[in-house]
């Protein structure tokens, strides 16, 4: 009887995490329990009575015990985003991975981000350009829960997530229509033209046209027919000004570095970053990705 009931529970769970989109939390007091992941799903569970019996059937097993499942949705986004700094015609640069200073925990954790994501890999996976920090709003423009990752960006500007698989896996969030945003250290961020229905089989490309972009000439165009993120955007507040140059002047020439005033990504602070910066001077971003 207990086994019927707990794969009346399972099951009824899975539907509401399907078709409702829920996440059910724990409310009980536990003697054991533990977690699995497979698909775009995580299932937390508890034991609450001594084990009586356990089902084996190849790799799966299931054992006996009062059960409260936590089913959490993973949310997978495809992208493809151009930085203007690392751009060389074709793809991009990945000089600044060869950095013995290169962080392996993600780099988005002060100001003015604050993001508090424990993202970290311990080895770098091939063709790193930079960390980039992803986020996704709703509809009103309103941040979601869980809609927060920082991934790898790739040289061919597709993202690679730190547990090795393409795009960003958001957990917690719901499969949904949402408008993604993608920021950088010292570019200007942009944020999808339209909601992207999440997960998406097929990656948002903002390289292909500046519209790709929301609002006006909110990507820069690049050799080739490309679009890029604005590079020099050194403070990441969203609006190019003064600061960002004063952020650079106070820097001072530096080699071998990964710091935010190198906005061509190749290791040095000299004046070719204040070359980027300067005609992107007057450039403005959108309300949404401001600070």
């Amino acid at each position: 009887m207990k086994k019927l009931l707990f794969v009346q529970i399972l099951a009824w769970a899975v539907f509401a995490a399907g078709a409702q989109a829920q996440s059910l939390s724990p409310q009980v007091v536990a003697s054991g329990g533990g977690y699995a992941q497979a698909g775009g799903y995580s299932l937390s569970y508890t034991v609450g009575e001594p084990v009586t019996a356990t089902l084996a059937s190849g790799s799966n097993i299931l054992t006996q015990g009062f059960h409260q499942p936590d089913f959490q949705s993973i949310v997978k986004l495809l992208a493809k985003v151009y930085l203007e700094g690392a751009y060389n015609g074709a793809g991009m640069n990945t000089t600044l991975a060869t950095l013995p200073a290169f962080p392996l925990a993600q780099p988005y954790n002060t100001a003015p981000w604050n993001y508090t994501g424990t993202e970290q890999v311990a080895s770098l996976p091939a063709n790193v350009v930079d960390w980039l920090f992803v986020e996704l709003r709703d509809a009103t423009f309103t941040p979601v829960s869980g809609g927060k990752r920082a991934v790898f960006l790739l040289s061919d500007g597709t993202l690679r997530d730190v547990d090795g698989t393409p795009g960003a896996s958001f957990t917690g969030a719901v499969p949904g229509n949402y408008y993604v945003i993608m920021r950088h250290r010292n570019h200007l961020a942009v944020m999808s033209a339209s909601q992207i229905g999440l997960p998406n089989a097929t990656a948002y490309d903002f390289t292909t046209t500046a519209a790709q972009a929301f609002g006006p000439a909110q990507q820069k165009s690049l050799a080739g027919g490309a679009f890029g993120m604005y590079a020099g955007e050194l403070d990441a507040n969203g609006v190019f000004s003064v600061a960002d140059f004063n952020f650079y002047a106070v820097t001072g020439s530096q080699t071998n570095v990964y710091n935010d005033a190198d906005a061509n990504l190749d290791k040095q602070v000299t004046v070719a970053d204040f070359n980027l910066y300067q005609p992107n001077a007057s450039v403005i971003g959108i309300t949404q990705v401001r600070y």
